[in-house]
């Protein structure tokens, strides 16, 4: 994709994923939460291996900010945490990979990692489904919503085939200034690493 900025080309990559799931009538029936966010995963994955990508579930990515000890009742905890995954990162023979987050809700983690991701330089795509939308979009992501449906407990999850009115939303692109700052700050989070690891081991924090 010549020319486009990261912040634009994560709307065409969310656009392109939503052609897809169209023409290919994407669709699941009485499932639950785990059920179809895996099936939407693998769906994701199908598009990305037709374009010639390759699919990494669960893959490692880091936080920009260091994270700090938190205390929270009778727990300590690292805020952000040092460990965090991806639920798909895209890998081209060309250009930067791609961040794929996928959720039911808007609470989680989502909304930080692929702010990072995006302030990276990286493409960074957000695949909502069934719930109300209220999280604001980072700059340089961008979110494609697939609308579904529920029943009453037992909780089952319905989701008509995916039309090319389903919305994306993007959060505009991400200023230059920004991207300084993040690479910055994203040194210092090495730095931080290499300080840590090189202390020695600590009593076992409860997170």
């Amino acid at each position: 994709m010549p020319n486009l900025t990261p912040a634009d080309e994560s709307e065409s990559l969310a656009a392109e994923l939503r052609a897809h799931l169209s023409a290919t009538r994407f669709s699941f029936d009485e499932l639950t939460g785990k059920q179809a966010t895996r099936r939407i995963t693998d769906a994701v994955a199908r598009w990305a291996q037709a374009s010639g990508w390759r699919a990494v579930d669960e893959a490692p990515v880091r936080y920009i900010d260091p994270p700090q000890m938190r205390s929270g009742g009778c727990t300590t905890y690292w805020e952000p945490p040092w460990a965090a995954y991806l639920d798909l990162r895209l890998f081209r023979d060309t250009g930067p990979p791609i961040a794929v987050e996928i959720d039911r809700e808007d609470f989680g983690t989502a909304v930080d990692k692929l702010r990072d991701e995006a302030l990276r330089g990286h493409p960074a795509l957000w695949i909502r489904w069934h719930g109300t939308l209220r999280a604001e979009v980072a700059p340089g992501v961008a979110r494609l919503h697939l609308p579904g449906r529920s029943t009453r407990s037992p909780v089952r999850y319905s989701m008509a085939p995916v039309a090319t009115a389903a919305a994306i939303t993007t959060g505009g692109p991400v200023t230059p200034e920004a991207r300084a700052d993040a690479v910055l700050r994203d040194k210092l989070r090495a730095s931080e690493e290499e300080r840590v690891a090189a202390l020695p081991p600590q009593p076992r924090v409860v997170r």
